[in-house]
């Protein structure tokens, strides 16, 4: 059965606790787009024409280092998340680009028609108020690892992260992995190799068969 815009919205944690006449007013503004695999969403210094809810598939929000031209990756985005919603708030670009992981198709709400439901719905402002605190303070944390920590210990928390949801676990490409953490491909690859030689992972190839959790949480605490 296909989705209908309110079923979107109601599972997309901004809109969730709205009244049922705010989501059907969101509902009226909204429009289906549709995203190929690969395809460009938006880029950094764009104009936003409006605000972006995940419907289904994923896509990737990404900036580039001014120097080397490295992507860094800054959020993964799936269904029933909005996609960079600063825009829609402060009137400026996109700080960033999109891109689609996958086909992917979006709940799209036109800027100024979503203007005029802020204005005529508070309760609307303030629920996405509280979305952009969280991903500012996800952000703050990305920073803080790129600032402070060494690539072994950022990729001994990818790991970790990726070995709480079940081990094994197939590894992305290197070069995915190092958009993710911030480094570059080279690095992951050669810290790959340094935590299996320590006993961290059990490499079979691209798969990571066995995962010491204690070992991998000591390198992310920097020990």
């Amino acid at each position: 059965m296909a989705l209908e815009p309110t079923d979107v919205l109601v599972r997309c944690p901004p809109f969730a606790a709205l009244a049922d006449d705010d989501v059907r007013a969101l509902a009226s503004i909204a429009r289906w787009r549709s995203y190929e695999r690969g395809a460009t969403m938006f880029l950094a210094g764009d104009r936003p024409e409006g605000l972006h809810v995940m419907a289904a598939g994923s896509c990737r929000i990404y900036v580039l280092a001014p120097h080397t031209g490295r992507e860094i990756d800054l959020a993964t985005e799936h269904p029933y998340r909005t996609v960079a919603e600063l825009p829609s708030f402060d009137g400026g670009p996109y700080p960033a680009h999109a891109q689609a992981l996958e086909n992917t198709t979006t709940l799209f709400l036109e800027q100024a028609a979503f203007d005029r439901l802020l204005l005529e719905r508070p309760t609307l402002a303030v629920h996405l108020l509280r979305t952009m605190g969280a991903r500012l303070r996800r952000l703050v944390g990305l920073v803080e690892r790129l600032s402070f920590q060494e690539v072994v210990q950022r990729l001994a928390a990818h790991l970790l992260e990726r070995a709480a949801r079940g081990v094994p676990f197939a590894l992305e490409a290197n070069a995915a992995i190092a958009a993710e953490i911030g480094t570059v491909p080279e690095l992951v690859s050669r810290n790959l190799a340094r935590l299996h030689q320590a006993g961290a992972i059990e490499l079979d190839g691209r798969t990571v068969a066995r995962a010491d959790l204690v070992a991998l949480r000591e390198r992310v605490d920097g020990r």
